[in-house]
């Protein structure tokens, strides 16, 4: 008969755990990030937990980052007749001294197919015509539908698609 050896893995050292504060438990960090999800707000989850407001901020500048990886990984084309994607571009930021409209940050384009979900995002430089339409032309196919705001980076839009 074999002799078998008893294995024992830390789950800090094979998932996303990996990357946690060893001061929280698995259950703060479970916690912390189900009600990140559900949007609460880094006070109202500092309060739940107890813990200091820099761990909570921490621990969602992770999330949010994780959510970034794991969208920029799944973006994938996005095509087939009949298939509806809604697109948009947006700064994200914050407005300088908490006045004003005057937003500091960085743009992203992105576009979502409306049944499966599937979907892209990128930073972009800015959101006019020539930096939105080449994004457009390689990640949604001839063959979609295109909804949007009607921003006017997309006024040539339909003459570019029909070329396609």
């Amino acid at each position: 008969m074999a002799k078998r050896h008893k294995v024992e893995l830390n789950i800090r050292k094979i998932s996303w755990f990996e990357q946690s504060n060893l001061n929280l438990t698995l259950e703060e960090i479970i916690k912390l990030t189900y009600w990140w999800c559900c949007g609460l707000t880094e006070n109202q989850i500092m309060h739940q937990l107890r813990l200091s407001f820099a761990t909570v901020v921490d621990w969602a500048n992770f999330c949010r980052e994780v959510c970034e990886e794991v969208i920029l990984e799944k973006s994938e084309p996005i095509s087939g007749k009949n298939v509806r994607v809604q697109i948009d571009e947006s700064k994200i930021g914050k407005r300088k001294y908490h006045r004003g409209h005057l937003v500091e940050g960085q743009w992203v384009f992105g576009g979502i197919e409306e049944n499966s979900r599937k979907c892209f995002l990128f930073p972009v430089k800015d959101r006019s015509e020539a930096t939105l339409l080449p994004i457009i032309k390689k990640w949604i196919k001839p063959g979609s539908t295109i909804i949007s705001d009607c921003w006017k980076g997309y006024t040539n839009l339909q003459k570019q698609w029909l070329r396609t």
